[in-house]
C-alpha cells in the first residue's frame, strides 16, 4: 500500500503551484492553539511532522520556538515545506521517508505529529505506521494524530470499498488512487484502543486530533 500511496501522493503535490499552498500556509507562522499548550505543559522540545505534506504543522511548530524535523514520502512535498519554512526564516531539516519507515533512531523526539495522515492508510497499515511512530517518540513523550471527519462528497465520489472499509477512489476521478478510511469517533477509540489519549477535540477543518502519551 505505501508504494501506491506514493505515486498518489508525490502526483498531487507535484502539481501544486508554490505560491497558492503559501498563501495557505500563512496563517499557520506563529499559530496559536491549544495543542501547541498541551506540547509545552509536557516539556516537547523537539518534533518530527510525519507525512508533512505542504509544512502547515512544520511551521506552526517551528515559529512558535520548536526544533521541528520533518519528513513526507513525497520529495515534491518535501520541497514544498522547505521552501516554505526559509520564506519564514527557518532552517528546516526536512527528508524524504516513508511512515513505515522514518530512518529516524528510536525515542527521537519528544514529540510526533501525524495530521491526517493514518486515515490515508488501510487499516493494517495505519497500525503498523502508529507503531513506528511510536517507536520515535521517547518514553513520556507525546503523540498528536488526526483523523478527518467523514463528509457525504467522500462517499459519493467514485470508488472501491476494501475489505477493512477503506475507500480507493476509481481511476478518472480528482483522488484516483487515494485511500481513505472514514473513522468515525467510535472507530478512532477502538484504533487507539490501550493507547493514553490525553487530549481529545474536533477543529474547525472537522480533524478529529488526539494526543496520546507514550
Amino acid at each position: 500500500m505505501e508504494n501506491d500511496g506514493r505515486t498518489f501522493w508525490e502526483g498531487r503535490w507535484e502539481s501544486e503551484k508554490f505560491e497558492a499552498v503559501f498563501a495557505c500556509l500563512e496563517k499557520y507562522y506563529q499559530w496559536k492553539d491549544e495543542v501547541l499548550d498541551v506540547f509545552r505543559r509536557h516539556g516537547v522540545k523537539t518534533v518530527c511532522d510525519a507525512a508533512c505534506g505542504y509544512g502547515a504543522y512544520s511551521l506552526a511548530f517551528a515559529s512558535n520556538g520548536f526544533q521541528v524535523s520533518s519528513f513526507d514520502i513525497s520529495p515534491s512535498a518535501v520541497e514544498i515545506t522547505r521552501r516554505g519554512l526559509e520564506r519564514y526564516g527557518m532552517a528546516p531539516s526536512v527528508k524524504t521517508a516513508g511512515i513505515l519507515s522514518t530512518g529516524y533512531e528510536d525515542g527521537a523526539f519528544d514529540g510526533v505529529i501525524a495530521g491526517s495522515v493514518l486515515d490515508h492508510m488501510t487499516v493494517v497499515d495505519a497500525r503498523k505506521a502508529l507503531s513506528e511512530l511510536y517507536r520515535i517518540t521517547k518514553s513520556g513523550g507525546l503523540l498528536l494524530v488526526s483523523f478527518d471527519t467523514p463528509e457525504e462528497s467522500d462517499r459519493e465520489m467514485d470508488h472501491e470499498v476494501l475489505a477493512d472499509g477503506s475507500l480507493r477512489y476509481a481511476d478518472g476521478t480528482s483522488r484516483a488512487g487515494m485511500v481513505f478510511h472514514p473513522y468515525d469517533p467510535d472507530e478512532i477509540s477502538l484504533f487507539l484502543t490501550e493507547k493514553q489519549v490525553i487530549y481529545e477535540h474536533t477543529n474547525q477543518k472537522g480533524e478529529q486530533i488526539r494526543i496520546l502519551k507514550k
